[in-house]
């Protein structure tokens, strides 16, 4: 069910699976064994932090574009594919789009895949990540001429 999510959903999400653990009265572990009171709830959020990741890392890994959680790339420029490159496909915006909403586009994948944004994370991750800001790149150098 989750491998399918977008990565920015299932983050709001568990955003809100957190807050409501954290506040609700209900405990796995209950106050009274001794424990301070809300360790179960900072080792819920730390577990549910944990997922978002593991999460993360697979979609990154499998290579999926952030609006289609589980899917291929789609039209990349790649060594073994000789496709040329979309780019408004690469940016996700119509091809009526403006030079505001594709400038929007443009900022809003590179927020997602700017190697910064995945420098805890594994190598290969990080190689793709940096590949993905390249094609994010040209395909704005592209459409901004």
């Amino acid at each position: 069910m989750f491998e399918r999510m977008d990565p920015k959903t299932l983050m709001m999400w568990l955003i809100f699976a957190a807050a409501v653990y954290f506040l609700l009265p209900y405990d796995l572990l209950p106050d009274f064994l001794g424990l301070p009171g809300r360790i179960d709830d900072v080792l819920m959020m730390g577990w549910l932090a944990w997922f978002y990741r593991k999460h993360l890392r697979q979609t990154l890994a499998a290579g999926a574009e952030p609006g289609q959680a589980g899917g291929s790339a789609g039209a990349e420029l790649r060594e073994e594919d000789s496709r040329p490159l979309d780019a408004y496909e690469v940016l996700g915006v119509e091809r009526s789009a403006s030079r505001d909403v594709i400038r929007a586009a443009y900022w809003a994948r590179m927020n997602e895949y700017h190697p910064d944004k995945v420098a805890h994370l594994g190598e290969e991750l990080q190689e793709l990540a940096h590949e993905k800001s390249q094609e994010i790149q040209h395909a704005y150098r592209q459409l901004c001429r």
